[in-house]
């Protein structure tokens, strides 16, 4: 006896049974990117722990390890050369003392904490001295690309360093440990700009050595810009050891890394307020440096647009600096045009009103006085000009040439072919000079019908004299039409 299905029974419909499916689907994508992010297979959390605090000593290897790579990332400076600098990252053992900054504060241990702020002294310590020392021996010590670009912090220097310390912190807590890869990144961020603070205390020391034979206004100058370079660098270096710390702090509670016990509870409560108030002390001015940095660079853009602007083929190089809490300075070397005095305070109140900047600007504009860098610069920029000119003038000819030659082949084959066919229809008429009446030509058409192309071949249209068009008459015909047009096939039409 068969079963019944009650009226009221819930039967399993479509769109159930889709809904489920999406709903597989999306756990399947949720596991599979789980399994992609997921940071706890192949963690060492002990591991971790003893490894930073073991390496975080800057003493014995790991100083002339130090001194090396900061003498070869000098050494890069010196000679504009990234890829010295980028040989220097590589034996840098700068990454550790700043790991173990941010392992003291993230698992709560004062001890760690302190001996790692040690250490991270003792590191500048060695590479302000290694770096100055190269800097006031070196024959050549200029103001190279590669130093300029360390002197002034900028928002994507804070990125470098958050991705770099990600890399380091990460890398240090897997089982399978590397030093190389955080190494670099981490380097990446520290080394050239406290190697460009030792060459700014090197030019300083060699300023009050000769401060005797300079006027009193051209040594202020001197001074004033140098220690602008020895403060912008040593602040980048310090915002990034910052990041850097910070990030691996996140990593190290994200990965739950157990917090330090204490036996006593006063004890406890004291360590977690010092390094609180020490996280405060850092983190605070570090937040309002940043921002302040973020607007200096959204200004930047702005003074970039007004350049491009007004002054889009004069100015060849350009400087927005802060000179003050609420004014920037903008310097314009101009190149072949000179702004009126009286036209100065016009385009300061322009830059004010109609580019968003966030601080009144004051503008210099200067004569180009071009030095053997920047001309060596311009010039290159001039030549690839117009090499490109040339190379895109020559390409337009080659084409103009390559048309030229195909327009004149199909000339010459559409007069050779003009001609066989009037040789051809002469003698058709002198074949059959009573049988014909008339005979015309077609050239090959192509038309293009249902997407396809088709050809049709020569046509020829003959006018037969009455009873003259028997069937052997038009076969011969055809084959002298076919043998003198050199045709593959040729059509041939009575009327």
């Amino acid at each position: 006896m068969s079963e019944q299905k009650g009226p009221n029974e819930i039967r399993p419909s479509k769109a159930n049974s889709i809904g489920s499916l999406l709903k597989e689907l999306g756990m399947a994508i949720r596991n599979w990117f789980h399994e992609l992010l997921n940071l706890q297979e192949g963690l060492d959390r002990e591991g971790t722990i003893v490894a930073i605090k073991t390496n975080k000593r800057m003493r014995g290897a790991n100083a002339w390890l130090l001194g090396c790579s900061i003498m070869i990332a000098s050494l890069g400076l010196d000679l504009n050369s990234p890829a010295v600098i980028i040989g220097a990252m590589l034996v840098s053992p700068l990454m550790s003392p700043i790991l173990g900054i941010g392992l003291g504060v993230g698992i709560n241990d004062k001890d760690t904490l302190l001996v790692a702020l040690q250490h991270f002294a003792i590191a500048i310590v060695i590479a302000l001295v290694t770096s100055t020392f190269y800097f006031f021996i070196t024959p050549f010590g200029q103001v190279t690309s590669e130093i300029q670009s360390r002197t002034s912090p900028t928002v994507l220097d804070g990125l470098v360093a958050i991705f770099g310390g990600l890399a380091g912190i990460i890398s240090t807590t897997r089982k399978d440990k590397t030093s190389a890869i955080p190494g670099v990144a981490i380097a990446t961020a520290l080394m050239p700009p406290l190697c460009v603070t030792g060459f700014g205390l090197a030019e300083l020391i060699e300023l009050y050595l000769k401060s005797g034979s300079v006027s009193p206004q051209a040594f202020e100058q001197a001074i004033s810009q140098t220690w602008g370079i020895i403060g912008g660098s040593f602040y980048l270096f310090f915002l990034n050891s910052f990041f850097i710390a910070l990030t691996a702090f996140v990593i190290i509670r994200v990965l739950g890394f157990p917090l330090k016990s204490h036996v006593d509870a006063k004890e406890a409560r004291r360590n977690r307020i010092l390094i609180i108030l020490f996280s405060l002390v850092v983190v605070l001015p570090s937040a309002r440096i940043l921002y302040q940095l973020y607007l200096l660079q959204q200004d930047k853009n702005e003074a970039a647009r007004f350049i491009a602007d007004y002054f889009p083929e004069a100015c060849i190089k350009h400087d927005l600096t802060r000179i003050s809490p609420d004014t920037n300075k903008l310097i314009l070397q101009l190149l072949g045009r000179k702004i009126p005095e009286d036209s100065i305070a016009y385009y300061e109140q322009l830059l004010s009103k109609q580019y968003d900047l966030h601080k009144p600007v004051l503008l210099f504009p200067m004569q180009a006085e071009l030095g053997m860098e920047d001309l060596k610069n311009l010039l290159q920029e001039q030549k690839r000009e117009v090499v490109s000119m040339m190379q895109s003038e020559r390409r337009a000819a080659e084409e103009a040439t390559r048309q030229n030659e195909v327009l004149q082949g199909e000339l010459l084959d559409a007069q050779l072919d003009s001609a066989r066919i009037a040789k051809t229809l002469l003698l058709a008429r002198e074949v059959f000079p009573e049988e014909i009446e008339s005979i015309r030509y077609a050239p090959e058409m192509r038309e293009l019908k249902d997407s396809f192309i088709l050809v049709q071949p020569p046509t020829f249209l003959v006018h037969w004299a009455r009873g003259k068009g028997s069937e052997i008459n038009k076969q011969r015909l055809e084959g002298i039409l076919k043998v003198g047009s050199e045709a593959p096939s040729v059509q041939v039409l009575a009327y």
